[in-house]
């Protein structure tokens, strides 16, 4: 083998070297963004920069070079986060990407957000985003796994499963909306119950009821299940608030509550109206979660709940077993759980309050019986899997959750 043909191949080693030392990204990891205690931002931060390190192609830089940025151009991390500050100190930095989380309390769970924003362009380039299920014991695991799963993205803003709606409605076909950088969850208080509502809409386009009812059963994003429409009396409490709403259109919106046969209660929002659509109407639709909260009542594990200014308790659990219609409301009527002897079987609107909560009240059946005739032999029933009410023969068997006035 020549001289020279030796210099060459050591030329081209050096040079794939040189190229792929030069294909590793920086990363500035920041503190996160929310109101949690510093030991917990340090812990975080620091689990973030661990999923960088072990991601091929990224590595993080030094602390004492992130801290002397920040402190020189006296910044902090706050709840509102300006990706274009964010950026701008990533580019004295001398790194490619800023990442960061941001945290927020969601009653004793925590929703997380992880960013990864390109300094040049100062847009988000990855995100992900999870929630807790056990508070603070699962906080770590939750941020690791939404960090990797962030950074096996293709980048571009290419979102992961979790941060995006899907729909399988065929026709007409319907745009699906990225939810990777519309901010955070939006929190109301209803009734004294907790609703988490998306910030932006489950379409971009205007909708039939059905394609947003399953748009919205369908959807996992945010790192959640259980997604539906909004009751009538949620809708109206979120048009009374809706300044705390982002990206709301000036227009109808879908609730899940019927008015008779195939149509459905909508609310504007350019005006204080809530008024039936037929199902076929096109309409925006905006998802929510009863974020797993009832108010638990006071004595003797009874479960209470407050619906159009009546205040309600129900039982704890199903009555046990099937029954037909009349069996239902008998075994109801008959009842003296808990001391009380005034149960009933609810009626159509409560029952759909109770399907809104179904999780917090552990009402895991497919089908339950209302006390709402219809006319004829036939009853109304709520189907607890799709969330919708039918008028069923009042032989049928269903399964039965008894509730009482206070």
């Amino acid at each position: 083998m020549s001289k020279n043909y030796v210099i060459l191949l050591l030329l081209i080693f050096l040079t794939l070297g040189f190229a792929n030392a030069q294909e590793e990204k920086k990363v500035a990891v920041f503190d996160p963004a929310g109101d949690v205690p510093a030991n917990l931002k340090m812990m975080i931060r620091e689990e973030l920069s661990n999923s960088i390190v072990n991601t091929l192609g990224f590595t993080v830089l030094e602390r004492e070079l992130i801290n002397k940025v920040l402190a020189e151009s006296s910044f902090q991390m706050t709840g509102h986060v300006d990706d274009g500050q964010i950026g701008e100190l990533g580019k004295k930095m001398g790194a490619n990407y800023v990442c960061y989380a941001t945290i927020s309390p969601i009653g004793d769970n925590y929703y997380i957000s992880c960013k990864m924003v390109d300094v040049k362009t100062a847009k988000i380039e990855r995100q992900n985003t999870g929630i807790t299920q056990n508070g603070l014991t699962d906080l770590f695991s939750v941020v690791s796994s939404v960090s990797r799963l962030m950074l096996q993205q293709s980048g571009t803003g290419t979102p992961s499963k979790s941060t995006t709606t899907k729909t399988t409605v065929k026709k007409p076909v319907v745009a699906k909306v990225n939810h990777s950088d519309t901010g955070e969850l939006i929190e109301l208080n209803v009734m004294g119950l907790s609703l988490l509502v998306m910030p932006i809409d489950i379409n971009t386009q205007k909708i039939t009821w059905m394609e947003a009812n399953n748009a919205c059963l369908e959807s996992k994003a945010y790192g959640l299940e259980d997604w539906r429409l909004p009751d009538k009396l949620e809708i109206s409490r979120m048009f009374a608030n809706r300044t705390l709403l982002t990206n709301i259109q000036k227009y109808w919106y879908w609730s899940s509550s019927v008015e008779k046969g195939d149509n459905y209660f909508r609310q504007a929002f350019d005006a204080d109206k809530l008024e039936p659509a037929a199902a076929k109407a096109k309409s925006f639709a905006r998802c929510v979660q009863s974020n797993g909260v009832i108010n638990l009542a006071d004595e003797n594990g009874v479960w209470g709940f407050s619906l159009y200014g009546v205040d309600y308790q129900v039982m704890p659990e199903d009555l046990q077993g099937n029954f037909k219609w009349e069996e239902a409301k008998n075994a109801c009527e008959s009842a003296t759980s808990f001391g009380y002897s005034d149960w009933y079987l609810p009626a159509i609107n409560e029952l759909e309050f109770l399907y809104n909560n179904k999780i917090a009240l552990s009402m895991l059946g497919s089908w339950y019986w209302s006390s709402t005739p219809k006319g004829g032999n036939s009853i109304y029933d709520f189907n607890f899997e799709n969330g919708k009410k039918f008028d069923t023969s009042a032989g049928a068997k269903r399964q039965v959750r008894c509730v009482r006035k206070k």
